[in-house]
């Protein structure tokens, strides 16, 4: 259906359209706006991604050592993901305003000056990148730890009995054990990233200046605010394109790195 409405020109409004087919696609391709907010989802996903992904190994292995108040953490580390987004916008929000905000206030401690967190482009992304990787580490943490509770004790066992220290129990056994949930949290990690539209919404609406501006929102935008449906179908579909390159990519390159025995 999106597919058949991307090669129309309704606008939501009137009863009728026309076929315009390919009309759409060169319009989205010859756009440099389109260009822009693609480069900028693709940034949001690569790093908030990459660091979601290096925080809850970390953390799933941290934790899963018998340490005091372990599980306790686990289940604050947990909370944010389960906390509704609309919640964690407006505290987010209200944490990162420079003149009120608690992390500024926190940076003023250290004789730190105050930073534009919402009101510089580059800032902007940077605050969004830390909400995410704050909202949904904990889940991610959850599915490696999972994993790593998975891996035979009498590995870790044989092995430190030839000698083997803790960075090479990380390297030789954690982490080719660890490597298919690894990857599976990868793939849906960047799915969620490129398609989280609650959290560009409640924060930044693609600003400023459009510099948060990412291709779910760019969908919103077309379709709600421009009431151009054709022309939000031929982004959605290029969207659904783009997601799928990238797991056929990441599922042939994974084939280099990922064990599953």
């Amino acid at each position: 259906m999106t597919f058949f409405l991307s090669l129309t020109d309704w606008n939501l409004i009137a009863p009728d359209f026309n076929w315009i087919f390919a009309g759409n696609y060169t319009k989205m391709l010859t756009s440099s706006e389109f260009w822009k907010v693609v480069g900028n989802t693709f940034i949001f996903g690569v790093f908030s991604v990459g660091f979601t992904v290096l925080l809850a190994t970390v953390l799933a292995v941290v934790l899963d050592e018998k340490l005091r108040g372990v599980k306790l953490f686990r289940s604050v580390v947990f909370l944010p993901y389960i906390t509704p987004m609309a919640a964690i916008g407006t505290l987010w929000v209200w944490m990162y305003s420079q003149d009120f905000g608690l992390i500024n206030w926190a940076l003023g401690l250290f004789s730190i000056p105050p930073a534009p967190w919402l009101a510089k482009p580059g800032w902007a992304m940077v605050a969004l990148i830390i909400t995410k990787v704050w909202k949904v580490v904990g889940y991610y943490m959850v599915v490696l730890l999972a994993g790593k509770q998975n891996i035979a004790e009498s590995l870790y066992e044989a092995a430190k009995m030839d000698g083997a220290g803790k960075l090479q129990l990380f390297k030789h056994i954690t982490m080719p054990l660890l490597s298919p949930y690894i990857f599976f949290v990868l793939i849906v990690a960047l799915i969620g990233a490129f398609e989280d539209f609650d959290l560009l919404y409640s924060m930044t609406r693609g600003g400023p200046a459009e510099s948060t501006n990412m291709m779910i929102y760019y969908i919103y935008q077309h379709a709600f605010d421009f009431f151009d449906i054709g022309y939000a179908s031929a982004a959605a579909t290029a969207l659904f394109v783009i997601l799928l390159l990238i797991t056929f990519i990441q599922m042939k390159v994974s084939k280099r790195w990922v064990h599953y025995q």
